[in-house]
């Protein structure tokens, strides 16, 4: 029998209260549907994950180009609370302490992501914020129209552009000074317009690059027209299981949920056996040829004689630059030794030229003396030839 994501849709609006080796099946199933869809499965996937203001978040966008996101990072940069703010939060709008830890704990609080506290790691804090968690879904079956009946008219009226788009989402206003320090506002976008687009979470105050998140207030005034906001977390969570999954009873939705929830946690092998574990990623991974392990493993082998040439440039380059280094120090003091006897011959010159100036002086002075020494003997002889007479 050939299954598809209609055929696991199907299922899970009629498998109520089937058995473990059932949901075993049936997700082994889903799997390899999955692993068939090469960009991605058909109907709604996940585009866009949009946090403002969110835990350190100030303005952040996730990018999910075909409906699949790989994160990584070290401990406390943020992984956690991104599937926090996805899964389940802004799917059902939820937000009691237990859905909200992904090892089901009650100790984090929602205060905590929006005001702050100083028991993390990454201690800060807020008196008061105004939170933006959105998901938007992007419709990719192009020979089927989506699942709501808004949007099938849109679609079949020639205006799929305005049925391509859903976001879902909730704002959480944050005040420590009011007796609810959490108040929620849950809405959908249904006319296929897009945050940062035609819509907005925060708006410019006049100075440069200052962005504030707009108020509950503003929001649904700028909401207006565009979509719906849900007085309780009851007509949310209805309104999402219509619009995205087409369920009708939210029990199914409900039930979605909670398997996301047990698929979210980091312990999942107290929750699945290794075995069953082992099972699931052998059979969502594709198999690995032959010839495509020798070619991974000669590339690696590859990677590891460079990394050793590397090295030894490396080492080779070190020590070339520490033998300029000392011939550049050597060369240096080469150089001021001969200043030095440069400095010192100057000097000597200087000297050795001064005091010839000097004699030269001294002899020009004696020559004047000389001559007029000359005219008094001159005069004398000729005044004693006149007396001798």
């Amino acid at each position: 029998m050939q299954y598809t994501l209609d055929s696991f849709t199907e299922w899970s609006t009629s498998q109520n209260g089937a058995s473990e080796d059932a949901l075993a099946r049936q997700l082994e199933l889903f799997v390899e549907v999955l692993q068939a869809q090469a960009g991605g499965p058909h109907g709604y996937r996940l585009r866009r994950i949009i946090l403002t203001n969110f835990w350190l978040y100030g303005l952040q966008e996730f990018e999910i180009p075909h409906g699949r996101l790989f994160l990584a990072g070290e401990n406390a940069s943020g992984k956690s609370t991104v599937l926090t703010a996805a899964l389940p939060l802004a799917l059902d709008g939820d937000l009691r302490p237990n859905r909200l830890d992904t090892f089901g704990g009650r100790e984090r609080h929602m205060e905590y992501y929006v005001l702050g506290g100083t028991e993390s790691a990454t201690p800060y804090s807020h008196e008061r914020r105004t939170s933006y968690i959105a998901l938007e879904f992007e419709w990719c079956d192009p020979d089927h129209p989506p699942i709501a009946p808004e949007f099938r008219q849109r679609w079949e009226n020639g205006d799929q552009e305005k049925a391509r788009f859903l976001t879902i989402g909730v704002s959480l206003a944050g005040n420590i000074n009011a007796s609810d320090h959490i108040r929620p506002l849950r809405f959908l976008i249904t006319d296929g317009a897009r945050l940062g687009y035609e819509l907005h979470t925060v708006y410019e105050t006049g100075s440069r690059h200052d962005k504030r998140a707009f108020d509950h207030s503003r929001f649904k005034q700028q909401l207006e027209g565009h979509g719906i906001i849900c007085d309780t977390q009851a007509e949310y969570e209805r309104q999402v299981a219509r619009y995205l999954f087409g369920f009708s009873d939210v029990k199914d939705f409900q039930k979605l949920i909670n398997l996301l929830l047990v698929l979210r946690r980091p312990n999942l092998s107290s929750e699945l056996s290794f075995s069953r574990v082992h099972d699931y990623l052998k059979q969502s991974l594709r198999k690995i040829s032959g010839e495509t392990t020798s070619h991974v493993i000669g590339t690696i082998e590859r990677i590891d004689s460079i990394q050793v040439e590397k090295e030894r440039i490396q080492e080779a380059y070190s020590a070339a630059e520490r033998l300029h280094r000392s011939q550049q120090q050597l060369a240096l003091n080469r150089a001021r030794l001969a200043a030095c006897d440069y400095t010192g011959a100057q000097l000597a010159e200087d000297s050795a030229q001064s005091r010839v100036s000097r004699l030269r002086r001294d002899l020009h002075t004696a020559e004047l003396e000389r001559g007029r020494a000359d005219e008094r003997a001159q005069t004398l002889r000729a005044e004693q030839y006149q007396v001798s007479g």
